[in-house]
């Protein structure tokens, strides 16, 4: 019976871990969900701890990712079975990480199940980096509602420039830890005492980072025009109505004011290649030019070298920004000598792309935008490259893709932490919603909400500067973790030889 609650426990530990995670964002559900985790794990085997892991996994992903079937069902065109099939091992897969952890964590301290000791803490937590950090690697990664994220508007979120998303991972994961320390009865005073000064420095060093600048404006400001035009997706790459959704951005940017320096079109506006429209585009094009007004939309680019989605500028220097980390299954098949089969169970329009090379600023009235496109804003060390020349962040994308689910929102949630991550101000322009004008303290200025049609008119105030973040990524503590965990491998052989020698 003992057995089974823990395991409904798990579960619902791991279900109400997706609530910390825009649209909800309870930020303070993530350190009590993981810390029920930590405690379920402790008196068992490493096995029984793996498993409630996986358990605890498939709450969290079950819920927190169910929009990938949206994607592959409703608009990748795979029929219900192939899409509830590969959703399900989706989840199953990503749910081997938290497993992973808890296993890893009994098997390093399975002689010392009471004692939960700060060292103890920051083992867990380094664990749980560190297999969050290779779930942004593998198969082209999965970085999604990584823990830090639900500290976007948390007590934790000031210290983005710092340490990045996976360095806020960390300390949220210690944090929790360290508070069920103080529940179980059987901890030393010391342990006590030292969980008490963590617990409080952490929050407390999040709430004076709040106060600290990390970069300067450079200018009065970048006046910016977001079109979102609501296309619904089973409708955006019809051929039939490509010319309706030319008119449609067109119209919507018009009659934007003569001191407008940019208009941001989303990913795919134009959802065909450049050379197939651009003849239609230039009285458009003609018009913007002769008013000093740049445009900048997603597009497709064919050239000898491959395919791209790509944003393009239309008119002016013609820059061309080609998107260089696909999504996998969505633009191109990883693997396709074992996985080709896949492409036959889906209608993804132009799904077969080359990825671009690494990107340079696009300059905009004296101001080098970094440019990124769709998934790419979740690859925080990706991004670094554009830093420290670029001075505003813009984001294309087409979360139509992810219909009515938490994705946009929780799109939108990544987009704010690498604001605060870089200390730049973020400007997403996205089909069906939501775009927003976000500054570099990562707070929202102004939005067009879901499945809403309209344009939004803001003055960004372009920042310079560089951040230890961006400066130095997430080596430093990827380095500080894999660093705590040999030190629990030599701990763990040192308690082995002990009590085979006694």
């Amino acid at each position: 019976m003992q057995s089974i609650l823990c395991a409904v426990l798990a579960l619902l530990a791991g279900s109400a871990m997706s609530l910390a995670f825009a649209p909800f964002e309870w930020w303070f559900l993530a350190p009590v969900c993981i810390g029920c985790l930590y405690a379920l794990i402790q008196p068992h085997s490493t096995r029984r701890a793996a498993f409630l892991g996986f358990l605890f996994g498939l709450g969290y992903f079950g819920f927190g990712v169910s929009w990938v079937y949206n994607s592959l069902h409703v608009f990748g065109g795979a029929v219900l079975p192939v899409a509830v099939m590969l959703t399900a091992l989706f989840v199953l897969v990503m749910a081997l990480f938290p497993a992973l952890t808890a296993y890893a964590f009994r098997r390093l301290t399975r002689k010392q199940a009471a004692r939960m000791t700060v060292f103890n803490a920051a083992l867990f937590a380094s664990l749980w980096v560190v297999f969050e950090l290779l779930r942004g690697k593998i198969l082209d990664g999965f970085p999604w509602i990584l823990v830090g994220y639900s500290q976007t508007d948390g007590p934790l979120g000031s210290i983005a420039p710092i340490t990045g998303v996976y360095g806020i991972s960390f300390l949220v994961v210690f944090w929790s830890v360290l508070l069920t320390t103080l529940i179980v009865p059987t901890q030393t005073l010391l342990t006590r005492i030292s969980s008490v000064v963590f617990l409080l420095a952490v929050p407390a060093v999040g709430i004076g980072l709040t106060q600290v600048n990390f970069s300067t404006p450079v200018s009065e400001g970048l006046k910016v025009r977001i079109v979102q035009a609501n296309i619904p997706q089973e409708l955006k790459f019809s051929r039939e109505r490509l010319q309706n959704s030319l008119q449609q951005y067109t119209q919507l940017s018009l009659d934007a004011e003569d001191d407008t320096d940019l208009i941001l079109w989303p990913e795919t506006a134009i959802p065909t290649y450049y050379k197939n429209v651009k003849a239609a585009l230039e009285p458009f094009t003609a018009s913007m030019q002769s008013r000093g007004i740049d445009v900048l939309s997603g597009v497709f680019v064919a050239e000898e070298s491959g395919n791209f989605n790509a944003v393009r500028q239309l008119g002016g220097a013609e820059a061309v920004y080609k998107k260089r980390h696909l999504v996998p299954f969505g633009e191109y098949v990883p693997f396709r000598f074992v996985l080709g089969w896949f492409s036959k169970f889906v209608t993804i329009p132009n799904f077969d792309l080359s990825a671009g090379p690494l990107p340079t600023p696009i300059n905009i009235d004296g101001h080098p935008l970094g440019v990124s496109i769709c998934y790419e804003d979740v690859f925080g060390e990706e991004m670094r490259v554009l830093l420290p020349e670029a001075t505003v962040l813009v984001n294309v994308s087409n979360d139509a893709w992810f219909g009515n689910s938490f994705a946009p929102h929780q799109h939108e949630q990544k987009a704010r932490m690498r604001a605060r991550e870089f200390a730049r101000p973020m400007v997403r322009a996205t089909n069906t919603g939501v775009s927003s004008f976000i500054d570099e303290k990562g707070q929202v200025q102004g939005r067009i909400a879901h499945n809403k049609t309209g344009v939004l008119d803001r003055t960004v105030v372009p920042q310079t500067g560089q951040t230890p973040y961006a400066a130095f990524g997430n080596w430093p503590i990827g380095i500080a973790a894999f660093l705590i965990i040999i030190i629990g491998f030599l701990l763990h052989f040192r308690r082995r030889r002990v009590l085979s020698g006694s």
